[in-house]
C-alpha cells in the first residue's frame, strides 16, 4: 500500500513537472511571439515615419524649386530693367553733347575772328551733308567721327547685338584712346559680355572703370556690373562686397537700391 502510493505521488509529481515545463515553454513562446509582433509594428511605424518624412522633402524641394524659378525671372527683368533705364539715361546725355558742339563753335569762331570766318565757313561745312541723309552714318566706319562710331556701337548694344557691339566699342577704343565716351564705351563693352555671360570679360571691362575712372558718373554703375559679374563667376563674397560697399558710397540713389535688392537674393 505504501509502495503504491509512493508510486502515486511520483507519478503525479513527474506529470506535475512536465505540466510545469510546458507551461513555462507556452509562456516564452508566448512572449517571444508578442515580441516579434511589437518589432514587427515597430519596423511598420518607423517606415511609414520614413516614407512621410519623404514624402514631405519633396514637397519642400518643389516649393524651393519654384522659388528658385521665380526669383531667376525676378533677376532677369531686373536686368533688363536696369539696361533699359541707363539706355535711357545715356541715350539722353549723349543727345545733349551731341547738341553742345553744334552750336558752340560757331559762337567761339564769331568771339575770336569777328564773326565773318564762321559765317563763311558755316554754309560750306552743311553744303557738304545731303538734306535727304539718315540719321544712322552711311560712311565706313574707317572714316566715321568719333561721336558716329560711338554711337553705332551704342545702337547695337542697346538692341541686343551683343557680339556687333563689342567689335565696334574696341573699334571705338583703339581709335580714340582719350576720346568723350570712353568711360561709356568701358561700360556698355561690360554690359555685352555681362549677357553674354562671359562673366570675366565683363569683369575686366568694368575695372577698367573703377582703377582709371574712378571720377567718372559711370562709376556706381560699373560696380553695380561688378558684382554681377562676380556673382556670375561664383564668387558670392566678392559681390557681397560690391554691392555693400556701392550702398554704403551711393546711398539713397538708383543703382543703390538695386544694389539693396540684387544682395536680398544672394
Amino acid at each position: 500500500m505504501n509502495l503504491r502510493h509512493t508510486q502515486t505521488v511520483t507519478t503525479h509529481r513527474s506529470l506535475y513537472g512536465r505540466a510545469f515545463r510546458v507551461s513555462v515553454a507556452v509562456t516564452l513562446l508566448t512572449a517571444v511571439a508578442a515580441a516579434q509582433t511589437a518589432f514587427s509594428q515597430s519596423s511598420n511605424d518607423a517606415m511609414s515615419l520614413l516614407l512621410d518624412q519623404n514624402r514631405q522633402l519633396q514637397a519642400e524641394i518643389q516649393a524651393l524649386r519654384g522659388q528658385l524659378d521665380e526669383q531667376g525671372f525676378e533677376i532677369k527683368k531686373l536686368q533688363r530693367d536696369s539696361l533699359n533705364r541707363y539706355t535711357d539715361v545715356d541715350q539722353r546725355l549723349s543727345d545733349l553733347e551731341v547738341a553742345a558742339p553744334q552750336t558752340a563753335p560757331p559762337a567761339t569762331a564769331q568771339r575770336a575772328q569777328g564773326g565773318t570766318p564762321a559765317v563763311n565757313q558755316a554754309p560750306s561745312q552743311s553744303s557738304q551733308a545731303s538734306p535727304n541723309a539718315s540719321t544712322r552714318p552711311s560712311l565706313q566706319p574707317a572714316v566715321l567721327s568719333e561721336q558716329q562710331l560711338y554711337q553705332m556701337a551704342y545702337d547695337s548694344v542697346i538692341n541686343s547685338h551683343f557680339e556687333r557691339s563689342i567689335a565696334e566699342f574696341d573699334q571705338y577704343l583703339g581709335q580714340y584712346t582719350e576720346g568723350r565716351f570712353v568711360t561709356n564705351a568701358h561700360y556698355w563693352k561690360g554690359q555685352a559680355y555681362l549677357y553674354l555671360e562671359r562673366f570675366e570679360e565683363a569683369r575686366s571691362a568694368y575695372e577698367i572703370i573703377l582703377e582709371q575712372y574712378a571720377d567718372s558718373s559711370k562709376l556706381p554703375d560699373a560696380m553695380y556690373g561688378l558684382g554681377l559679374a562676380y556673382q556670375g563667376m561664383g564668387n558670392i563674397q566678392r559681390a557681397r562686397q560690391m554691392l555693400t560697399d556701392i550702398k554704403r558710397r551711393f546711398p539713397n540713389t538708383g543703382v543703390a537700391n538695386l544694389a539693396d535688392t540684387r544682395l536680398l537674393s544672394l
